[in-house]
């Protein structure tokens, strides 16, 4: 049976499934309530009786090597039903059909498939990866003993490129008209908070990023909110006594807040009700509000009738949207990647009316998107592919194998020492319980972030790159 995604079948306006191929017909089959009802046009058959009424086929034939669909119309056939191996649920039928279009599709797609096969035995991952899309295989190895190494290979890239633009200080920076954040997103960067001064911790900060972050932290810009907390790890969200300190120092330095949460397990459940019972209080006490990034349904929920002073954000594991490195390479027309479910009004409208939900967080993530209208928070230059609440840095660590992976409750923080590295040409890496990408164009010119918020950014997160 050839897969679906390289071979669809139509009746009229009805999806059937192709069972059997070749270059005089194709098979498929009914649900016996399913009857083909509408008529169509057909050539004499000699069999008249096993002939069931029929309709225009469309069939749609996937190109591996152009990357998009071939549709052949076929109004002209005969149609039989087959009567081998009888079931008591659908109803076979073979179409005999005659058209050159057809013949030339069924040899292109079997010759095609047939390749892809013989190199998925053959070829490793890589391999096949190369021989399908062009994809630089031969890369496919780890150089780097560390992620300083590596991040050390990204900045000389960056530099190596990067344009008079992202250099012409002042004038450019005054450009991005748009908050700009910071990410307090673990443990360290929360003591490095409460122990520094502001200009001395943001020093530091601006030390650990490279390209355009580093420069527009260096600018005379500067930070007008925190985002304190971690959207893909739990275990990464500072103590409570941690987060009242991180707060209240936010205030004095008059910095707005966005508290940051990822998923919420089951066993985390009344902590996290009681907390933000906690952190609603903490508002009304000093007059103010504070957002809060949401990235599961429950806790969306939770926050329903804390809105007054807790104002929601969805969150980038909520926010889905198709992310990865290597997409660059994917052969076919990638205009559909730029929108998600958020471009849907009607969507929207969902999350405002029953969760209180206007602000939306992205990421830049190496292609165009087109952002909604509305509150869109851009988070550079990191990027979210995997996210798993068993964690397989844990699961290397800890038992040698990152398949190995079983729910944390107290954790090690092995992630304070240890990432896990890939090629340095995918501009990625593993770290705690998620995959990132780094959108090097972000990183190397800041016309990327011009044409960001131009197209309806309104704040720009800064995360820490080593």
């Amino acid at each position: 049976m050839i897969p679906f995604g390289l071979l669809a079948g139509f009746a009229g306006d009805r999806e059937i499934r192709i069972t059997k191929l070749d270059e005089t017909g194709f098979g498929f089959r009914l649900c016996k309530e399913n009857q083909m009802m509408a008529s169509g046009n057909t050539k004499a058959g000699k069999d008249k009786t096993n002939t069931v009424p029929q309709q225009l086929f469309r069939l749609c034939f996937y190109d591996l090597e152009k990357g998009e669909y071939n549709e052949v119309k076929i109004s002209f056939y005969d149609l039989k039903k087959e009567t081998d191996e009888p079931s008591e649920f659908y109803e076979k039928f073979w179409v005999f059909v005659d058209q050159p279009d057809y013949k030339q599709a069924v040899q292109s797609l079997l010759r095609q498939y047939s390749r892809y096969i013989h190199l998925k035995l053959e070829e490793d991952d890589s391999g096949l990866a190369k021989n399908m899309t062009g994809y630089p295989g031969e890369l496919d190895q780890v150089r780097c003993k560390s992620l300083e190494a590596q991040i050390q290979i990204w900045d000389e890239e960056v530099q190596a490129v990067a344009s008079e633009a992202a250099s012409d200080g002042k004038e450019n920076w005054e450009k991005l008209n748009a908050e700009l954040a910071l990410e307090l997103d673990r443990k360290e960067m929360y003591v490095d908070y409460l122990q520094l001064s502001f200009a001395e911790f943001l020093k530091k900060y601006a030390e650990n990023s490279i390209g355009i972050c580093k420069k527009l932290l260096q600018s005379e810009r500067k930070p007008e909110r925190l985002y304190i907390g971690n959207q893909f790890c739990h275990l990464l969200f500072p103590e409570q006594d941690m987060l009242f300190k991180l707060m209240e120092k936010a205030v004095k330095e008059h910095l707005k807040i966005t508290l940051v949460f990822s998923y919420v397990r089951e066993y985390k459940l009344d902590f996290i009700s009681r907390l933000l019972c906690e952190i609603d209080k903490w508002c009304r006490l000093h007059n103010c509000q504070i957002e809060v990034v949401v990235n599961d349904w429950g806790m969306a929920e939770i926050l329903k009738n804390q809105t007054e002073n807790l104002i929601p954000c969805l969150g980038t594991l909520l926010n889905k949207r198709k992310k990865d490195p290597r997409i660059s390479y994917k052969t076919g027309d990638q205009k559909l990647f730029k929108e998600n479910s958020l471009n849907a009004q009607f969507y929207r409208n969902f999350l405002r009316n029953t969760y209180g939900i206007c602000r939306f967080e992205w990421e830049t993530c190496g292609y165009t998107q087109l952002f909604p209208i509305g509150k869109n928070s851009l988070h550079i230059p990191f990027y979210q592919t995997n996210t798993s609440q068993y964690c397989p840095l844990f699961a290397v660590c800890a038992n040698g194998e990152r398949g190995r992976q079983k729910l944390i409750k107290n954790c090690p923080e092995y992630c304070r020492e240890y990432v896990l590295l890939y090629p340095e040409h995918l501009h990625m890496m593993g770290r705690y319980n998620s995959l990132f990408g780094i959108d090097m164009d972000a990183l190397k010119d800041i016309k990327v972030l011009e044409t960001y918020i131009k197209n309806g950014v309104d704040r720009l997160v800064i995360g820490e790159q080593k």
